[in-house]
């Protein structure tokens, strides 16, 4: 064998054996993410206490029966490929109150085109038509009611999980692949296990955390990091001014896990994700999530981010929303309606779906 043979052979060696390294590093961090997800919780089996009549009655309240149809508003669900959205509800649940009455339901789009997160917060009070399920009617309700009744009509946190998707899909036209459930317990674990979150607190907002949260001193404005039962009280806080606010309130919590998790490095990533996978439920299965990782992870750090509030504010989208008060539970209880067609359009163009006629996406909407 000529030199030159050999220097070939040595260097076809070498290749050979980074390329085979290369994927043996590709089927371990496989494998590594395939044991890390499947610690995540099946909302098929997270099943649900039952309510008894009178508290399933108590939950719905006087429901009305749907004046019009949202199949005829959206008589398609529109997706795209390139967007992923996926529906984070946080609920209430609790052995004390088990009807699981969705607090949170922010729809978190990523787009892989533009490498954007859109994060969608839905107001708890809209008043829309629920949709039939499990062989129940819909009629007209809150819709954080409807998650609890979908989870109550098939025991499971995955029956709230298709009630609200359809009841999203209905009435917004928009298509929502997956849901993750959260709840109040759970958020204040996790936030716990981060750290805590860092937040800027206004004076308003400190002084009603210091007597919600019962501190024997202050809770200072500013900048401050929360704890768990803190970051909880900040994100629920709406009597100092509105349910808008407080959906906002939501989003900067989120906006700051991700900013926490963006600075980690892998060993603190490894040890959050064992600690908190667990936690979650969700009714994705495990090749599912495995793909999502593998096509996000890469794009965390460059993710932009952009919020908005359904319904939109009226000064932004004219005639979008108005406020509505009925005989629901007994008494006078205030509800919020809106233009579903408009809010439908406004928000398949805030997550880059433009409709044929549909108005140009805005970002950074609140």
């Amino acid at each position: 064998m000529n030199p030159e043979e050999k220097k070939r052979k040595i260097w076809l060696a070498a290749i050979l054996g980074m390329i085979g390294l290369l994927l043996i590093g590709v089927i371990a961090a496989g494998v590594y993410l395939r044991h890390m997800v499947g610690l995540v919780r099946s909302a098929e089996e997270n099943t649900v206490a039952t309510l008894s009549q009178e508290e399933l009655e108590a939950l719905m309240g006087t429901t009305e029966e749907a004046t019009t149809s949202p199949e005829d508003t959206w008589p398609q669900v529109v997706s795209d490929q390139n967007i992923t959205n996926i529906m984070l509800v946080g609920h209430n649940y609790r052995e004390d109150e088990p009807n699981m009455l969705a607090d949170t339901m922010i729809l978190c789009s990523v787009n892989r085109q533009d490498k954007a997160l859109r994060m969608v917060s839905f107001l708890r009070d809209l008043y829309v038509p629920l949709p039939a399920y499990a062989g129940h009617s819909g009629g007209r309700n809150r819709i954080n009611v409807c998650y609890a009744l979908g989870s109550q009509w098939k025991r499971s946190s995955l029956g709230g999980m298709e009630m609200l998707a359809k009841c999203i899909e209905q009435n917004f036209g928009v298509h929502v692949d997956h849901t993750i459930e959260v709840s109040f317990d759970t958020f204040i674990s996790i936030i716990d296990t981060l750290g805590g979150v860092e937040v800027d607190l206004t004076e308003k907002e400190a002084e009603y955390l210091t007597q919600k949260v019962g501190y024997v001193g202050e809770m200072q404005a500013g900048r401050q990091i929360l704890a768990g039962n803190e970051a909880l009280a900040y994100a629920r806080i709406r009597k100092i001014d509105s349910d808008r606010q407080r959906a906002a309130r939501q989003r900067v919590v989120i906006t700051s896990v991700i900013d926490k998790c963006r600075s980690m490095g892998l060993l603190e990533l490894h040890d959050l994700a064992e600690k908190v996978l667990p936690m979650i439920v969700t009714d994705m299965t495990t090749d599912e999530i495995t793909d999502y990782l593998w096509e996000l992870i890469p794009m965390v750090k460059d993710l932009k981010l952009e919020s908005l509030t359904i319904p939109v504010d009226n000064e932004t989208l004219p005639q979008s929303a108005w406020g509505k008060t009925i005989d629901l539970y007994g008494y006078q209880s205030s509800v919020l309606e809106c233009n579903l067609k408009s809010n439908g359009e406004y928000l398949r163009n805030f997550l880059g779906i433009v409709p044929e006629g549909g108005l140009r996406r805005k970002t950074g909407v609140a």
